[in-house]
């Protein structure tokens, strides 16, 4: 009996959390999608990394409010994301976590004068050093050709990016 494709690895997506289709993820939502996800992973027999520290709900919830916006949801996997990179076992020197491994770029690492947002310069600046430094440590440079470009996260197109417009747009983004 041939299994059908898997779920793509990964974050969950907005929209198979928010099944109402209302803009917003309630609790139910959120354990639904999740648990449903779950279930599918092991009746395909896949592997869920990291089930067991899946965050809790009300870890997502900044605002308290009950409900998680799409901009909660990603800050939250994006967090989530960078703590399970940083709880992997040491590997080789191309492998995640190898000698030197840095997590994700935070906002104040692209703001690199401290000004309280990040200009095209200091994106620029900040990509190609981190990128550079990956290479020396034998990490493979897949996908940096393709990656988001500044005005991918200019959302405002104002010509500077604030923590908000930071937060990660795509799936994409988050796997980088």
């Amino acid at each position: 009996m041939a299994a059908g494709p898997m779920a793509p690895p990964g974050p969950i997506p907005f929209s198979d959390y928010d099944s109402n289709g209302d803009g917003r993820i309630s609790v139910d939502e959120f354990y639904a999608a999740r648990n449903a996800r779950i279930a599918e992973q092991a009746r395909k027999g896949g592997m869920m990394r990291n089930a067991g520290n899946a965050p809790a709900f009300e870890q997502f919830d900044i605002d308290g409010d009950g409900y998680l916006s799409e901009n909660e949801l990603l800050k939250g996997q994006l967090s989530q994301l960078q703590e399970n990179r940083m709880n992997r076992p040491m590997g080789g020197p191309g492998g995640p976590g190898g000698p030197g491994a840095r997590p994700m770029a935070s906002f104040s690492d692209f703001d690199s004068n401290s000004d309280g947002v990040v200009t095209p310069e200091e994106f620029d600046q900040t990509r190609a050093a981190r990128q550079a430094e990956k290479a020396t440590q034998g990490y493979p440079m897949r996908n940096a050709a393709s990656s988001p470009s500044f005005a991918t996260f200019d959302s405002n197109g104002d010509g500077v990016l604030t923590p908000d417009e930071f937060v990660p747009r795509s799936r994409n983004r988050l796997q980088q």
